[in-house]
């Protein structure tokens, strides 16, 4: 059986825009000309997102994972982050906070908004202070705001609470 490649796929949608652009010389039907939009939206799809057809959605999701890891130093807390994180040789800060404290929603807006002053060895890993109880208790978090500080091999170097941003900065140097 005979397989697309690009350049076929790219030919084809080549050939609809032709089609189109006559169309408009010969009155095609505007609904005509919305059929012929729509097969080169999904051939250019196809062109775009092949790769991750083929390869399957586990490899795309550990990619996905990899590159967030390599670019943002700001996650949500799962235990594939801190070992893909520690395996990067980063540093790793939990934040542990909740959806209903003043100040663990101030803290993170201004960790959001100053990402770049973040040292890029250093990932902050957000902890869901109200229903992460094993991390909570593997890492001794009594209080929401605690922020615990690990090197790459997942020992502690230092805990504090935190409400500012400039005070984190300071204790991750």
């Amino acid at each position: 059986m005979p397989t697309l490649n690009d350049a076929d796929l790219i030919l084809g949608a080549a050939i609809v825009v032709e089609l189109l652009i006559l169309g408009k010389h010969i009155s095609m039907k505007p609904f005509n000309i919305f059929i012929a939009l729509i097969f080169v939206v999904i051939v250019s799809g196809f062109i775009f997102f092949k790769d991750n057809l083929i390869s399957g959605p586990n490899s795309s999701s550990q990619n996905s994972q990899q590159l967030l890891a390599d670019r943002i130093n700001y996650l949500d807390y799962s235990s594939s982050n801190q070992a893909l994180s520690q395996k990067k040789g980063k540093t790793v800060l939990f934040f542990a906070a909740t959806t209903w404290c003043s100040n663990c929603i101030a803290l993170e807006k201004e960790i959001k908004n100053r990402l770049s002053e973040i040292p890029k060895d250093v990932i902050i890993l957000k902890v869901d202070y109200d229903n992460d109880k094993k991390t909570k208790t593997k890492y001794a978090v009594t209080m929401q705001t605690t922020l615990v500080l690990l090197d790459s091999n997942g020992r502690e170097i230092k805990r504090w609470i935190g409400t500012d941003f400039d005070d984190l900065l300071n204790n991750l140097n």
